[in-house]
């Protein structure tokens, strides 16, 4: 049995980040007209496989993982540059425009903030996510998912877990 999820947050957390990653792909993809960015893009995940794909080539700015890694309020800073894969020297030379996260941090990046949203989608609120992400889960074989979100395997096997909560089937 569902269980009642607790009343949404007005915004995402992440809407500078977004905005800023629209921004990205409207300044550097060659667009039709059909494809403008859509403006009812609320999530990161909302953003297709293909431009996610394209953001992470083309690296994301240092200046964006400067941004999310402050959006984190539970989960400690240097377990969000962990799973990055990045580190504070990064940011600090990141304060450089120009200066852009390797294929792989950008990855990280995007993986991290999709199941993210996806974590207060399920319980409700950033603070509730942020615990869960942060606390080791039974049903992840007693790890962190937040540990699990440095590999894509691990995010399949985090993103499915919290799926499950959604549905009430725990095990």
């Amino acid at each position: 049995m569902n269980q009642p999820r607790a009343a949404k947050e007005p915004h995402s957390p992440f809407a500078g980040l977004l905005s800023a990653i629209k921004l990205r792909i409207a300044a550097h993809a060659d667009l039709r007209p059909e494809e403008a960015i859509d403006d009812a893009i609320s999530k990161l995940a909302d953003i297709t496989s293909m431009r996610t794909h394209d953001l992470v080539v083309q690296g994301l700015p240092v200046a964006l993982a400067r941004d999310a890694t402050a959006t984190y309020e539970i989960v400690s800073r240097n377990e969000v540059l962990q799973t990055i894969g990045v580190s504070e020297r990064t940011l600090q030379r990141g304060k450089r425009s120009d200066l852009a996260l390797d294929s792989n941090a950008s990855d990280r990046l995007i993986r991290l903030v999709v199941v993210t949203e996806q974590a207060i989608d399920v319980f409700g609120s950033k603070d509730a996510a942020e615990r869960w992400l942060a606390t080791a889960a039974t049903g992840l074989d007693g790890r962190k998912p937040l540990n699990l979100l440095q590999t894509s395997e691990g995010t399949k096997l985090v993103k499915s877990f919290l799926t499950r909560i959604d549905h009430g089937v725990y095990s």
